[in-house]
């Protein structure tokens, strides 16, 4: 189970984040529709190769690398898409929505994957079948591509007290670009940490866990998703209807809700009533939800449109290692002390500093001449 475990996911999470952070100069280079178009290709063929060559462990690693490559520069667009098309006023509403999507599109391939299972009783044919989703969003891309085009925005060199250089070199130099991209790179951590240690608190049997069960575990967690979905969608309407579009007080609100809720999670008081700790769950992935749609809309409103591909690209990247790092760092604290308090103490660690983080998502004037986008 472990080394098939590192065929399929270890390899998707490390080329799926190098591809992630590379393909940021694909989406800038050639724009959101032609990328996604390889990228797409990429994934249904390794899909559909799965029963010829995914039997073998070398073969399964190998596709599934190849998946991972073409899944990376699709999740790093998100920045790019939404200034591409969209008016800086609207970009949270955007990135809030595509977060909805990939959330739905997970849910949507935990509901075909076992119907496919039943359907051909073998795995590497399932992973063939599921290949018709990519397909239907193959067709879709094409479409766009022959539609209407995004808005023209001209890709202009920023000058700087050094001479000419590149706006994304110029973006690498500002302490607000790190701090964005660390509250995204923290935001994974954290929210694959959460999903990855909370359903099992919730099962195991104390002293380990709470002993509620898999089923209460499957059913609060499933509301979570629920509201997290809702955190996503409500993101882009909370930083530009309550906070002016200012983004920095949303993500420092949510990394500090999602710590003290945390903790509590923790207390006799909130775990003894099932329907509290049900409340602390729910709240916390409403939250939870806002981080990474809401850092990378300040990506899409605040630096120049033609390098929003290898910003948000890197951000989303590292916020895939990330949640490698957040798993790990779970899993080593289950495994040393045979209980849940302290991997949940690190989740809370790492939220109070995505606080500290936010507070320097500031937008950088020397970029606004630059960013004004033509409708």
């Amino acid at each position: 189970m472990g080394e098939t475990l590192g065929a399929t996911m270890g390899t998707y999470n490390f080329f799926g984040a190098i591809a992630c952070i590379a393909g940021g100069w694909f989406l800038d280079r050639f724009g959101v529709t032609r990328t996604w178009i390889v990228c797409l290709l990429l994934m249904v063929i390794s899909s559909v190769l799965m029963p010829v060559l995914g039997t073998s462990i070398t073969g399964l690693a190998v596709l599934r690398s190849i998946q991972s490559i073409g899944g990376g520069p699709i999740m790093g667009s998100t920045a790019r898409l939404a200034a591409d098309w969209f008016p800086k006023h609207e970009r949270g509403f955007v990135t809030g929505i595509q977060g909805v999507a990939m959330g739905l599109g997970i849910a949507l391939g935990f509901m075909l994957a076992p119907g496919f299972m039943q359907l051909t009783n073998d795995w590497a044919m399932t992973m063939a079948c599921v290949s018709i989703v990519g397909v239907i969003a193959l067709i879709l891309t094409f479409v766009i591509a022959f539609g209407p085009k995004a808005p023209k925005v001209e890709a202009e060199e920023v000058k700087t007290s050094t001479g000419s250089e590149s706006a994304f070199i110029a973006a690498l130099r500002m302490p607000a670009t790190w701090m964005v991209i660390a509250c995204v790179f923290l935001s994974g951590w954290i929210y694959q940490a959460f999903n990855d240690i909370v359903p099992s608190y919730i099962a195991i049997d104390p002293p380990t866990g709470l002993g509620m069960g898999p089923m209460t575990a499957g059913s609060f967690m499933g509301t979570v998703q629920i509201a997290s979905m809702v955190g996503a969608i409500a993101s882009g309407f909370i930083v530009e209807k309550l906070f002016k579009g200012s983004s920095k007080m949303v993500v420092f609100i949510s990394f500090i809700v999602f710590a003290v809720l945390n903790f509590a999670i923790k207390l006799d008081p909130i775990t003894a009533s099932g329907s509290t700790l049900l409340v602390c769950l729910v709240v916390t992935g409403f939250f939870l939800a806002m981080l990474t749609p809401v850092s990378m809309a300040f990506i899409a409103k605040n630096y120049p449109e033609h390098i929003t591909g290898k910003l948000g690209g890197l951000a989303q990247g590292l916020s895939m290692f990330g949640g490698t790092a957040g798993v790990a760092a779970g899993a080593t604290a289950l495994h040393m002390t045979n209980a849940y308090q302290m991997p949940i103490n690190i989740v809370i660690i790492v939220g109070i500093l995505g606080c500290l983080f936010a507070l320097g998502q500031n937008p950088p004037k020397f970029f606004q001449r630059s960013n004004t986008h033509t409708m």
